[in-house]
């Protein structure tokens, strides 16, 4: 995934946590990982790897994936699918990978294969790409592969319990009914609440009624040695060069929730106790 990265954008400037990411992707894209957690602060480069890059991966490997993807607004999902419609038609992609096109001037094959801003599919093979807001439809869409990027606009949609269950719901009702037993599921984000959707996902995992997601948490200051797999010494930022500690700790001094949630991955509740989650557990077992 990382020299895939490179490649189609040459000046992706790379850090270790991109190498690290992709190296959890590599796992998801082989279905070694079938459910898989990002998080990472805001602006650290994982929609241009997730979002931009991967499903065209995806597609440059298997032409007859089918992925779905999905983000808080139609229109920003919309902006990846013309972005990685982009990586597909360069020259680069082509050199690469010759089996996948799509329709338009790189095609000679005569057929009505769809390409908009919403799906666009391979031609000849039948994959696609389908992208959607959080809350939109896919009714009779199947998916080999889910990517759910940021399913959380703003603290406002992410501290609201009727968002909170939208998403829930959503979840639930429309993507999770699109999937079949050999379909992996990847969700990155910043958190923004203990009640967003990782949250509930991970809290049904550990009440056992959920399932079993590899997590990768990157906060943006290490404050401990917990994850091996992160080699900073403790108190030093993800990505210095972009976002250096000074900045981060201004973002602290203005906000500590905001910097714990968004920056640490270590969201805080805004509700005592569960009282909330076993609200919603109950209105969905009713």
């Amino acid at each position: 995934m990382l020299d895939f990265v490179t490649y189609v954008k040459p000046d992706y400037q790379v850090n270790w946590h991109h190498e690290l990411l992709c190296k959890y992707i590599d796992d998801f894209v082989n279905k070694k990982i079938k459910r898989l957690m990002i998080f990472i602060p805001p602006q650290h480069g994982k929609s241009q790897i997730v979002s931009r890059s991967l499903p065209a991966f995806i597609l440059g490997r298997n032409p007859k994936a089918k992925i779905v993807l999905a983000s808080y607004s139609a229109d920003l999902s919309s902006s990846f699918n013309r972005d990685c419609q982009r990586i597909i038609e360069s020259e680069e992609y082509q050199e690469v990978f010759q089996d996948t096109k799509l329709n338009g001037k790189s095609s000679t094959e005569k057929g009505s294969w769809l390409k908009n801003t919403d799906i666009f599919e391979t031609v000849g093979h039948g994959g696609f790409l389908k992208t959607t807001g959080v809350g939109g439809s896919l009714t009779g869409t199947p998916a080999d592969y889910a990517i759910i990027d940021d399913p959380v606009k703003d603290s406002i949609e992410a501290m609201s319990p009727t968002y909170q269950v939208r998403n829930w719901n959503w979840y639930n009702d429309v993507l999770f009914t699109r999937i079949h037993n050999d379909s992996s599921i990847l969700i990155t984000q910043t958190r923004w609440d203990v009640r967003d959707l990782s949250g509930m996902l991970i809290q049904s995992m550990q009440d056992g009624s959920g399932e079993k997601w590899t997590v990768l948490s990157l906060p943006a200051i290490k404050t401990d040695n917990s994850n091996p797999e992160d080699p900073r010494a403790i108190g030093d930022a993800l990505w210095p060069q972009r976002h250096s500690k000074e900045k981060l700790m201004q973002v602290r001094s203005q906000s500590i929730r905001t910097f714990e949630s968004l920056y640490q991955q270590n969201p805080r509740p805004t509700q005592s106790g569960g009282e909330f989650y076993h609200q919603f557990r109950q209105e969905r077992h009713t």
